[in-house]
């Protein structure tokens, strides 16, 4: 590939690499167009000698093709592409869901070659049908179709670049814990709530059920729901969990399950717990789990409603960028002037 200044007598079948106006200021050529014997008498009426250009050799491949294939290799599950020309190629999903990105692959591919270049939404986002959530943008008019089989090689072994999971609907089973004296209180500030995010997502919200706040009573009531009909277990009640041996853990422990990680580094939300009661995710739900806003509770039920088995490592990555807005419900919110 070719580019640079040259007469307009050598550029016939070149692609013209910048704007070109009268003196007026009207638009005689954009860039991008492809300049034929005739565009060469309009050109000498304006008093242009010399264009700047690029000119595809044999080895290369225009933008719009480059973008296109490009396109195709990243695409995975429930992802359509896109290339509308001007050397890009859209990715929007066909499915509610979760986005997943191979992130080493993305970055492999965007440093094969200057001017190929993929952005995407963050990986794990959740994401609507048709939204956009990823550009493949080839900068110059062409590239080495040598760089588009290096990605297309890149893009094809293992798991897909990008893929949206779709949500499931799912039976999730809320169960509030507290004193007796607090019951009404407590149900009917997490019961909403809940229900709305959970419904949100096109899942449903059994009847949440009151147990005390004890080991006995919340494991007898995680076992209940487990092995009956909820895909899904939440437990909210009177007291955060503040350490890995309290009664939300605990209970956990004595109905049979495990324990993935409790304190995630997102915030806020830090205090969840997160483990499983054999193929039932079991969460610990902080007091955040009642605010509209988004916490850590939105980062990690779509991701089990999608089907996916979270793991610690995936709970402690969600600390690059897990600092979020705070809010108000928070009983010591931040310091304006920290």
């Amino acid at each position: 590939m070719q580019f640079g200044e040259a007469p307009i007598d050598e550029a016939v079948g070149a692609i013209l690499a910048h704007k070109l106006y009268d003196e007026s200021g009207k638009l005689i050529f954009n860039k991008g167009h492809l300049l034929s014997q005739d565009d060469l008498a309009v050109l000498r009426r304006e008093g242009r000698e010399r264009v700047t250009v690029t000119r595809l050799g044999a080895a290369d491949l225009h933008e719009n093709a480059a973008a296109a294939r490009i396109g195709a290799a990243v695409a995975g599950a429930n992802v359509r592409m896109r290339a509308p020309g001007v050397g890009r190629a859209n990715l929007t999903a066909t499915q509610r869901g979760v986005l997943h990105i191979d992130v080493p692959k993305l970055e492999l591919i965007n440093n094969i070659y200057d001017g190929i270049t993929i952005a995407t939404l963050r990986a794990y986002s959740l994401v609507a049908v048709g939204e956009m959530i990823a550009l493949v943008k080839v900068v110059p008019f062409g590239v080495p179709a040598a760089r588009v089989i290096d990605v297309e090689g890149a893009a094809g072994s293992g798991a897909a670049v990008l893929q949206v999971r779709p949500l499931r609907a799912a039976r999730v089973a809320l169960i509030v814990s507290g004193t007796e004296a607090t019951r009404v209180r407590l149900l009917k500030s997490f019961h909403k709530p809940v229900q709305e995010r959970i419904e949100g997502w096109g899942s449903q919200l059994l009847e949440p059920s009151f147990v005390r706040h004890d080991v006995a009573a919340i494991a007898e009531a995680i076992q209940a729901h487990a092995k009956g009909s909820a895909d899904m277990v939440l437990v909210a009640g009177i007291s955060a969990i503040i350490d890995r041996e309290d009664i939300v853990p605990s209970a956990l422990l004595r109905a049979g399950g495990s324990i993935t990680l409790h304190g995630v580094p997102v915030d806020p939300g830090t205090l969840l717990m997160m483990g499983y009661l054999g193929e039932v995710p079991v969460v610990g739900a902080p007091g955040c789990i009642k605010s509209p806003k988004t916490n850590v509770i939105d980062w990690i039920l779509p991701r089990l409603l999608s089907g996916e088995r979270l793991t610690r490592a995936n709970l402690v990555s969600m600390g690059h960028g897990g600092l979020l807005k705070d809010i108000a419900e928070r009983p010591m919110p931040r310091s304006k002037t920290d």
